[in-house]
């Protein structure tokens, strides 16, 4: 099973990219199933409770609900040998940069909360929108706003996700990509896949 994993700031358009790569896919009569992490199992619940909790929640306790739910999405997911694409909206990348390089928690912390969950994508694509692009999409969205939807918090994992250290780079396949049409950036991550 080859594994793309969209990643980037809110607001990056990752699941409309992850719908048309999948179509795509498919199109082509590829087997494909499309996750999204956080989550739907119930791990993932724990993490969208705590992105709308008014508490103020300290981000160790963000790391250790992601960490667990990335595993578990990990350990059901591994052995599935009917699948030939697998299209992910965020990976433990995500992690890393959230909690890691935004938040301050220690990365050899989150490094061994991570050890045990060997999603590794074939390759994560980082599209880079221009962060008032980001922030306009944000004003257009109608509903609550979760913590890491405010707009200062949108700049700085922008910036995070534009420059990242290059051993996550490494760790993860990180190939990024100019903002275009979903068309042509679809074409261009298939084509950086070998597809």
């Amino acid at each position: 099973m080859k594994i793309i994993s969209l990643e980037g700031p809110d607001f990056s358009g990752k699941s409309t990219l992850a719908t048309a790569l999948v179509m795509r896919l498919r199109e082509e009569g590829r087997t494909v199933e499309r996750m999204e992490l956080p989550s739907r199992l119930i791990t993932g619940i724990f993490t969208e409770l705590l992105r709308n909790s008014r508490d103020r929640v300290d981000p160790r306790v963000f790391a250790l609900v992601y960490a667990a739910d990335h595993l578990h999405h990990y350990l059901s997911t591994k052995d599935r040998n009917d699948v030939e694409f697998m299209v992910l909206e965020r990976s433990a990348l995500s992690f890393f940069v959230y909690e890691g390089l935004a938040l301050g928690v220690d990365m050899d912390w989150l490094r061994e909360l991570n050890r045990h969950n060997g999603l590794v994508p074939d390759l994560t694509a980082v599209v880079r929108v221009p962060v008032e692009e980001l922030i306009r999409r944000r004003r257009l969205r109608v509903g609550l706003e979760d913590s890491f939807e405010k707009e200062d918090f949108i700049r700085r994992t922008a910036e995070l996700y534009y420059s990242l250290p290059d051993w996550l780079v490494k760790d993860y396949n990180v190939s990024y990509f100019e903002w275009k049409s979903v068309k042509e950036t679809t074409e261009e991550i298939l084509k950086k896949l070998g597809v």
